[in-house]
């Protein structure tokens, strides 16, 4: 801070038009305010002058028309004048290199002053609160987000469902399949307008739907060549014979001869005229009875002996099949 003292009262011309009484009135202070990015200093003196462009030239402050100066040179002033000194400074961006007179002193109001806009992706060096200096550089490096979005079809899968309505080996489509939909969202960092990195997120617009597939679990034998539903399945023993003539008549119990095909039953268990299919055997019917043929046996009647006993006694499934509709 300078010491007051009174200014421009010693030259010869001042006392003259004292005397003269071409200048009236009596000195005042000045208290003068000089900002710079180093801080504030402060002068204080008296002076005859009334207007501040008056009061800066009888001082030594040194200024420049680019500063800030309140009031105005040409304007008068009370006790205080304020001057924010201009500094130059270098502002760069990838488009462009400015050279800037800039009386605030933190990079950010610098930017601010020049209508700069920057995004949350921008980096500034130095930073935003750095006070800067004379021929400081701020470098701004601009950094965006580009998105390019496509879609891609997402495949159905296939279910299998039984059907105990259908036949087996019989198959048709319960629901028909549907492809999905998928959005894919390309994300590219871009740095200056050049790619820094990326990343791709999906979102699914829609779901695929599977299709489903009915098969047939339901049996079906061939009785006389036409596909016979099975009524029910009865676990029992069966032996082969033969209408061997020299004791048997080869009639049947309900009248029709025996023969290949004809079937002895227990007609409590398997009612005459039943249809039935013996695996191994094949197609039966239930025509005829036997004093041994009791409960859970059957009786298969072949064509002759040999076939008969190459058949001998073994265990059977019979399958009991329901009237053919024909």
């Amino acid at each position: 801070m300078r010491s007051t003292r009174l200014k421009g009262v010693i030259s010869i011309a001042a006392v003259l038009a004292i005397g003269a009484g071409m200048i009236g009135g009596q000195p005042r202070p000045v208290d003068i305010l000089i900002r710079t990015p180093e801080g504030v200093r402060q002068d204080k003196f008296w002076t005859w002058t009334r207007t501040v462009r008056g009061a800066l030239e009888a001082s030594n402050i040194r200024y420049s028309l680019r500063d800030v100066i309140t009031p105005r040179l040409n304007a008068s002033f009370n006790t205080r004048i304020q001057i924010r000194q201009t500094i130059p400074v270098l502002v760069n961006t990838a488009h462009q290199h400015l050279k800037v007179w800039t009386a605030d002193y933190k990079v950010g109001a610098v930017l601010h002053h020049l209508a700069i806009k920057l995004t949350a992706k921008d980096v500034v060096k130095p930073s935003l609160s750095t006070v800067v200096k004379r021929r400081t550089t701020i470098t701004i490096i601009q950094r965006w987000w580009e998105h390019k979005t496509s879609t891609v079809s997402l495949p159905f899968g296939v279910e299998h469902q039984a059907n105990s309505s259908m036949a087996v080996g019989k198959s048709e489509v319960v629901r028909p399949g549907q492809t999905g939909l998928e959005r894919l969202i390309k994300s590219v960092l871009m740095q200056d307008g050049k790619p820094v990195t990326e990343r791709t997120q999906t979102q699914v617009v829609r779901q695929p739907v599977s299709e489903i597939i009915g098969y047939g679990t339901k049996k079906l034998v061939a009785s006389a060549s036409v596909a016979t539903d099975v009524v029910r399945s009865i676990a029992m023993v069966a032996t082969g014979y033969w209408p061997d003539p020299s004791w048997s008549t080869g009639i049947t119990a309900m009248g029709t001869k025996a023969q290949f095909g004809v079937a002895a039953v227990d007609p409590s268990v398997i009612p005459l005229g039943t249809h039935l299919y013996v695996p191994g055997y094949g197609p039966a019917i239930a025509e005829d009875t036997g004093g041994a043929i009791i409960g859970d046996r059957i009786d298969l009647c072949f064509n002759d002996g040999y076939q008969a006993i190459d058949w001998g006694v073994r265990p059977v499934t019979v399958e009991i099949l329901a009237p053919s509709s024909s």
